[in-house]
């Protein structure tokens, strides 16, 4: 006895679905890829030609983290000569820059509803680490 498979419209459904859908994330998947590379490279300075302004650490610091004030200017310069110096890890630097930015983007000041600065993040959890280190800035 020879039994067929019936071909109901769900499976017919599910393989057409499947059919179509596979090249289509399959595309999607590449494309995310690519912007993730580019944007890697583009954060490592390796983009096409090195095109646009690179920034010296001490203005990174300086205008990402919205640094007003005479003591965020003598905090980020004193964390710059650590780093040049050799004392500091830049890897350190950067990290906790990251870090005090999404965390000044996500707490927004409630009353206010505006973002706080980053710097008020940056500051104790640079001079945390730094003192992990044994370094005090």
């Amino acid at each position: 006895m020879d039994v067929q498979p019936k071909l109901t419209v769900r499976s017919l459904a599910a393989v057409l679905s499947g059919a179509i859908l596979l090249p289509i994330t399959a595309g999607l998947f590449a494309a995310a890829t690519e912007d993730v590379q580019a944007a890697v490279s583009s954060q490592a300075g390796l983009s096409a030609g090195n095109q646009g302004r690179q920034l010296n650490l001490r203005d990174q610091l300086r205008l990402g983290l919205k640094a007003t004030t005479k003591q965020d200017l003598e905090f980020i310069d004193s964390a710059v000569l650590a780093v040049r110096q050799g004392k500091l890890p830049r890897r350190v630097v950067d990290s906790t820059f990251l870090w005090a930015r999404q965390r000044a983007h996500l707490n927004v000041n409630r009353v206010q509803r505006r973002r706080l600065r980053p710097m008020i993040y940056f500051q104790p959890g640079l001079t945390l680490r730094a003192s992990r280190l044994g370094l005090q800035l």
